[in-house]
């Protein structure tokens, strides 16, 4: 049995043998319509467009679908399909992808502070800074933030000064169930994120509640603490909330939380005994 070699093939350039026949190799952008091309021009077809492609010479007898920008992942077309390229697809507007091959996007974090550090692009989330504070905070059981005033330059900036100071914690049992809407009143929806990340809460779950609430921050926050609570259970839930905020370096928000849980407790024990 002879093996043929490329200098002895039979074919020329780009042809290839099928059986004992040398075939044509169909352009980009159409595919053969017989088994074994010899006139390019009859021989081939063209591909759909705006729905098929093929981006290189070959010997298909089919071309390939075009992608699909899908909508509901936050992605737009950024240049449509023709019968040479297949379509690119890129994030929709207040929606961004940091991964190198995008598959959806994710909706930008809208800064409740009111401050942008740095605004939302296609491939990167917004920043979101603090409106004129700066939090210097120091990992303890528990902290009572003091704030003083300065005035540089006739700007004032509050400078939280953590302290340890020692007072009687809520019981670390506290159902939070209820009280999920005022705790995420004082956070950002980007504190909300770290919080869950940090507990890791899966990338795909976080997504998942981000887009089955489009543009209602309020209730992205609500359903992504509710998701980590009923994960993490009632059991030192309280605890592991505020020792973890002040572990992520937000001190004025764990502060913010004791004082409205701690009256609002307080308030429905009150409220209890009266009606006794």
């Amino acid at each position: 049995r002879r093996i043929i070699s490329r200098r002895d093939a039979p074919c020329n350039g780009s042809d290839y043998l099928l059986g004992t026949q040398c075939c044509k190799k169909c352009k980009s952008g159409s595919v053969k319509n017989v088994s074994c091309p010899t006139d390019i021009n009859k021989h081939c077809v063209p591909c759909e467009k705006g729905k098929e492609y093929i981006d290189h010479d070959n010997d298909l007898d089919e071309c390939l679908r075009c992608k699909f920008c899908d909508s509901k992942f936050g992605m737009s077309i950024e240049i449509n399909c023709t019968p040479e390229n297949n379509t690119r697809c890129t994030c929709a507007k207040n929606y961004y992808c940091s991964s190198v091959t995008c598959d959806h996007c994710h909706q930008c974090t809208i800064c409740e502070s009111g401050v942008i550090e740095k605004q939302c692009t296609p491939s990167s989330d917004t920043v979101c800074g603090t409106k004129g504070t700066i939090l210097k905070c120091t990992k303890v059981y528990h902290v009572l933030c003091f704030e003083r005033q300065l005035q540089l330059s006739a700007i004032h900036t509050v400078i939280y000064k953590c302290q340890v100071h020692s007072f009687p914690f809520m019981p670390l049992d506290t159902d939070l169930s209820s009280h999920i809407p005022a705790i995420v009143a004082e956070m950002t929806l980007a504190e909300v994120k770290k919080f869950v990340r940090h507990h890791r809460l899966s990338e795909p779950v976080i997504d998942q509640n981000i887009q089955d609430c489009p543009g209602d921050s309020s209730e992205q926050k609500i359903r992504l603490l509710r998701v980590w609570y009923m994960s993490h259970g009632m059991k030192g839930a309280y605890g592991t909330l505020i020792s973890s905020l002040r572990e992520l370096k937000m001190c004025a928000v764990a502060d913010k939380i004791e004082e409205k849980l701690k009256a609002a407790i307080s308030s429905s024990q009150d409220t209890g005994q009266s009606m006794v």
